[in-house]
């Protein structure tokens, strides 16, 4: 009896071990050495694996954007009654909307029976009625915000005298640089003027100056008299006129206000770093100290003031993508921030987020507040208030607001380049870059994979944008930003640095300004070598079509490489060399 005990047991004993082996086979310490990843493979599983992309004000952003694209584009006697009864429209649609979402009960907890709970991720679904909601309110708000606009500018003196394209005498204040582009056969001066009158009636509107030499000489932030006869801008522009070369300027002060000062400071920076040598033939026995716009490309780098850039190296930052750099955005205000909180880093959190809000108005004015620049500082506000929260602020819902709260302000930054480019960039960094850098990283060291996918991904969303301004692609376009994204920062906080010092030491503003000189003539070169090379500028079909035609194939591309990756990953044969 005692022996079928034992017998009996040890076969139990047998049986159970089986069983733990075969349901939990790493409780074997043996199973469990020869399974163990070791910490590049735990790197790459953790890269693998990404957080979940908080989507859900997407399409809010998108439809806003559609919305007042459409809406700035109208014309007619009444281009402000179509946006209207649009926006009347999508207040009715949100009636309904509005019922059935505040009619939904979200699952509270993983064991509510109701439908949501059981989601694999423990997390409740939420209502697709709300969704719809904020899409609908979203869109009726930018429809009214650019109706109001529409019926505004429609009645004022500047938009009535340049649809009759009558003669009058305006006055203003100059808001941009003057700037210079030269033809075969003539020189046009680009600027803009915010007029204050026409022929005595009080004016908001801005006109576009297509002017003269004489315009070259006016500061930005000067008031004028001019007399000119008017043209129309075209529809969804956010000029309302154009003054052609064939009006009378007069200048009635100096710069003064905001503008004046900001004007200031750039020529102190201008001053610091020194005027572009003249070109020498070769064998004079002068030899420059800079390659050719190394000196006029840091005022456009710090503060976005490229009109002094020559036309030649202008071309090639073009051909090669580039031109980002002098456009102030988001890695501006990055970089500003992100030396600002550090550097304060031992003040409370709400003290740190006041200051930062003050840096980031001072940034604001100093460079112009143009779209990018609102963008960027939108992305940054929501920053510094999850500082001051003390939360990690979420940056595509801060994208999104940002584009719907930018729209609401002026919906006729929906047909700026300036605008697209920055918003596309950054999402496409926010979506791209972590996966990009996860892949890259198996074959590259970590910070070499980061700083190539940023780059990449940035250059990919803007392609389709950038066809529709030049027709043409390059293949040299990611490896020229590679290159020239490490003395950025140092251009960018070098520059500002030395525009602030300059009004009271001009001495040290140039010393401060050399590192940003020497990381703006690394930019020059690199983009006058990498447009130099074949295949730098391939023709590509413009318009609308060849756009949507890029668009396709990177889609393409990224959905064969998804799907690629995913079939790498769930072979077996590759599962234990991760």
């Amino acid at each position: 009896m005692n022996s079928d005990r034992m017998s009996a047991r040890a076969v139990g004993a047998r049986r159970h071990r089986a069983h733990r082996t075969e349901t939990a086979p790493w409780d074997d310490p043996a199973t469990l050495r020869r399974l163990s990843p070791n910490r590049r493979a735990r790197r790459a599983i953790s890269d693998s694996a990404p957080p979940p992309l908080d989507l859900r004000l997407a399409p809010a952003a998108v439809g806003a954007w559609a919305g007042a694209f459409w809406a700035i584009g109208l014309g007619g006697e009444q281009p402000w009654l179509p946006a209207a009864v649009g926006a009347a429209g999508a207040m009715l649609a949100a009636i309904p909307l509005g019922v059935a979402g505040a009619r939904f009960r979200p699952p509270r907890h993983r064991h509510d029976p109701r439908p949501g709970a059981n989601a694999p991720d423990g997390s409740a679904i939420g209502s697709v009625s709300a969704s719809l909601l904020v899409l609908v309110l979203a869109v009726a708000a930018v429809l009214a915000a650019t109706a109001a606009g529409s019926w505004a500018r429609s009645r004022d003196p500047l938009t009535l005298a340049a649809a009759q394209e009558r003669t009058v005498i305006l006055t203003g204040t100059v808001t941009r640089t003057p700037r210079a582009t030269a033809t075969a056969r003539w020189t046009t001066v680009l600027t803009t003027l915010a007029v204050d009158t026409v022929d005595g009636a009080p004016s908001r509107l801005t006109a576009t100056v297509l002017g003269d030499a004489d315009w070259l000489k006016v500061p930005m932030g000067a008031p004028v008299r001019v007399q000119a006869r008017l043209r129309p801008a075209d529809p969804g522009g956010a000029e309302a006129a154009i003054i052609a070369t064939n009006a009378t300027m007069t200048t009635t002060g100096p710069a003064t206000g905001v503008l004046g000062t900001v004007a200031s400071l750039r020529d102190g920076l201008i001053t610091a770093v020194g005027p572009e040598p003249a070109r020498t033939k070769p064998g004079s026995g002068t030899r420059m100290t800079w390659p050719p716009g190394a000196r006029a490309l840091v005022p456009g780098v710090a503060l976005g003031d490229d009109h002094a850039l020559p036309t030649e190296v202008r071309e090639d930052m073009r051909t090669v993508s580039m031109t980002h750099l002098t456009a102030v955005s988001g890695e501006h205000v990055a970089i500003v921030l992100g030396l600002a909180l550090t550097g304060l880093g031992i003040l409370p959190r709400w003290a740190r987020a006041g200051v930062g809000a003050l840096v980031l108005a001072g940034l604001v004015v100093l460079v112009r507040p143009d779209g990018s620049v609102l963008r960027a500082a939108t992305m940054g506000a929501v920053m510094l208030l999850g500082v001051a929260a003390g939360r990690r602020s979420a940056s595509l819902p801060a994208l999104c607001t940002g584009v719907i709260v930018l729209l609401l302000v002026d919906p006729w930054q929906a047909r700026d380049y300036g605008f697209a480019l920055s918003v596309l960039a950054t999402a496409g960094i926010l979506l791209g870059a972590a996966p990009l850098t996860a892949a890259l990283s198996r074959r590259l060291p970590r910070p070499l994979a980061a700083g190539l996918a940023l780059p990449v991904v940035a250059q990919l969303a803007c392609a389709p944008v950038l066809v529709l301004l030049r027709p043409s692609v390059g293949i040299w376009s990611v490896a020229a930003n590679v290159l020239a994204a490490p003395p950025v920062p140092v251009a960018t906080v070098c520059g500002i640095l030395a525009a602030l010092v300059a009004p009271w030491w001009p001495q040290a503003a140039a010393v401060i300004a050399w590192p940003a000189t020497a990381s703006c003539a690394w930019l020059a070169l690199v983009a006058r070598v990498c447009a130099r090379l074949p295949g730098a500028a391939l023709a590509w079909p413009g318009q609308l079509g060849g756009a949507l035609l890029l668009a396709g194939i990177e889609a393409a591309a990224i959905a064969a490489l998804y799907r690629r990756g995913r079939r790498r990953a769930h072979t077996p044969g590759r599962r234990g060399r991760l």
